[in-house]
């Protein structure tokens, strides 16, 4: 490997750490908004993690369909065996 490889290797590898660094900041700031959320208000993270990913792809629509499905099947297979 010649000089100007390692020094393109080089600063590929501080540029993904970089990246790394970012991406961490990101999931430890979502920690914290889904943190605060908790104890703010009554919203589980559960269900406020499910309202996030479903706005985020715009898919409400087929969210309420798959869970009609779902209620659909539950009570046909399984009834009211609670």
């Amino acid at each position: 490997m010649n000089l100007e490889e390692k020094k393109l290797v080089r600063n590929a590898i501080d540029e993904m750490i970089d990246s790394y660094t970012r991406g961490q900041a990101e999931k430890d700031l979502q920690k914290d908004i889904v943190a605060r959320i908790k104890e703010e208000t009554t919203v589980t993270p559960r269900i406020f993690k499910r309202l996030v990913n479903t706005a985020y792809r715009a898919s409400f629509s087929e969210e309420v369909a798959i869970h009609e499905e779902f209620e659909e099947l539950y009570q046909e297979i399984v009834g009211n065996a609670e």
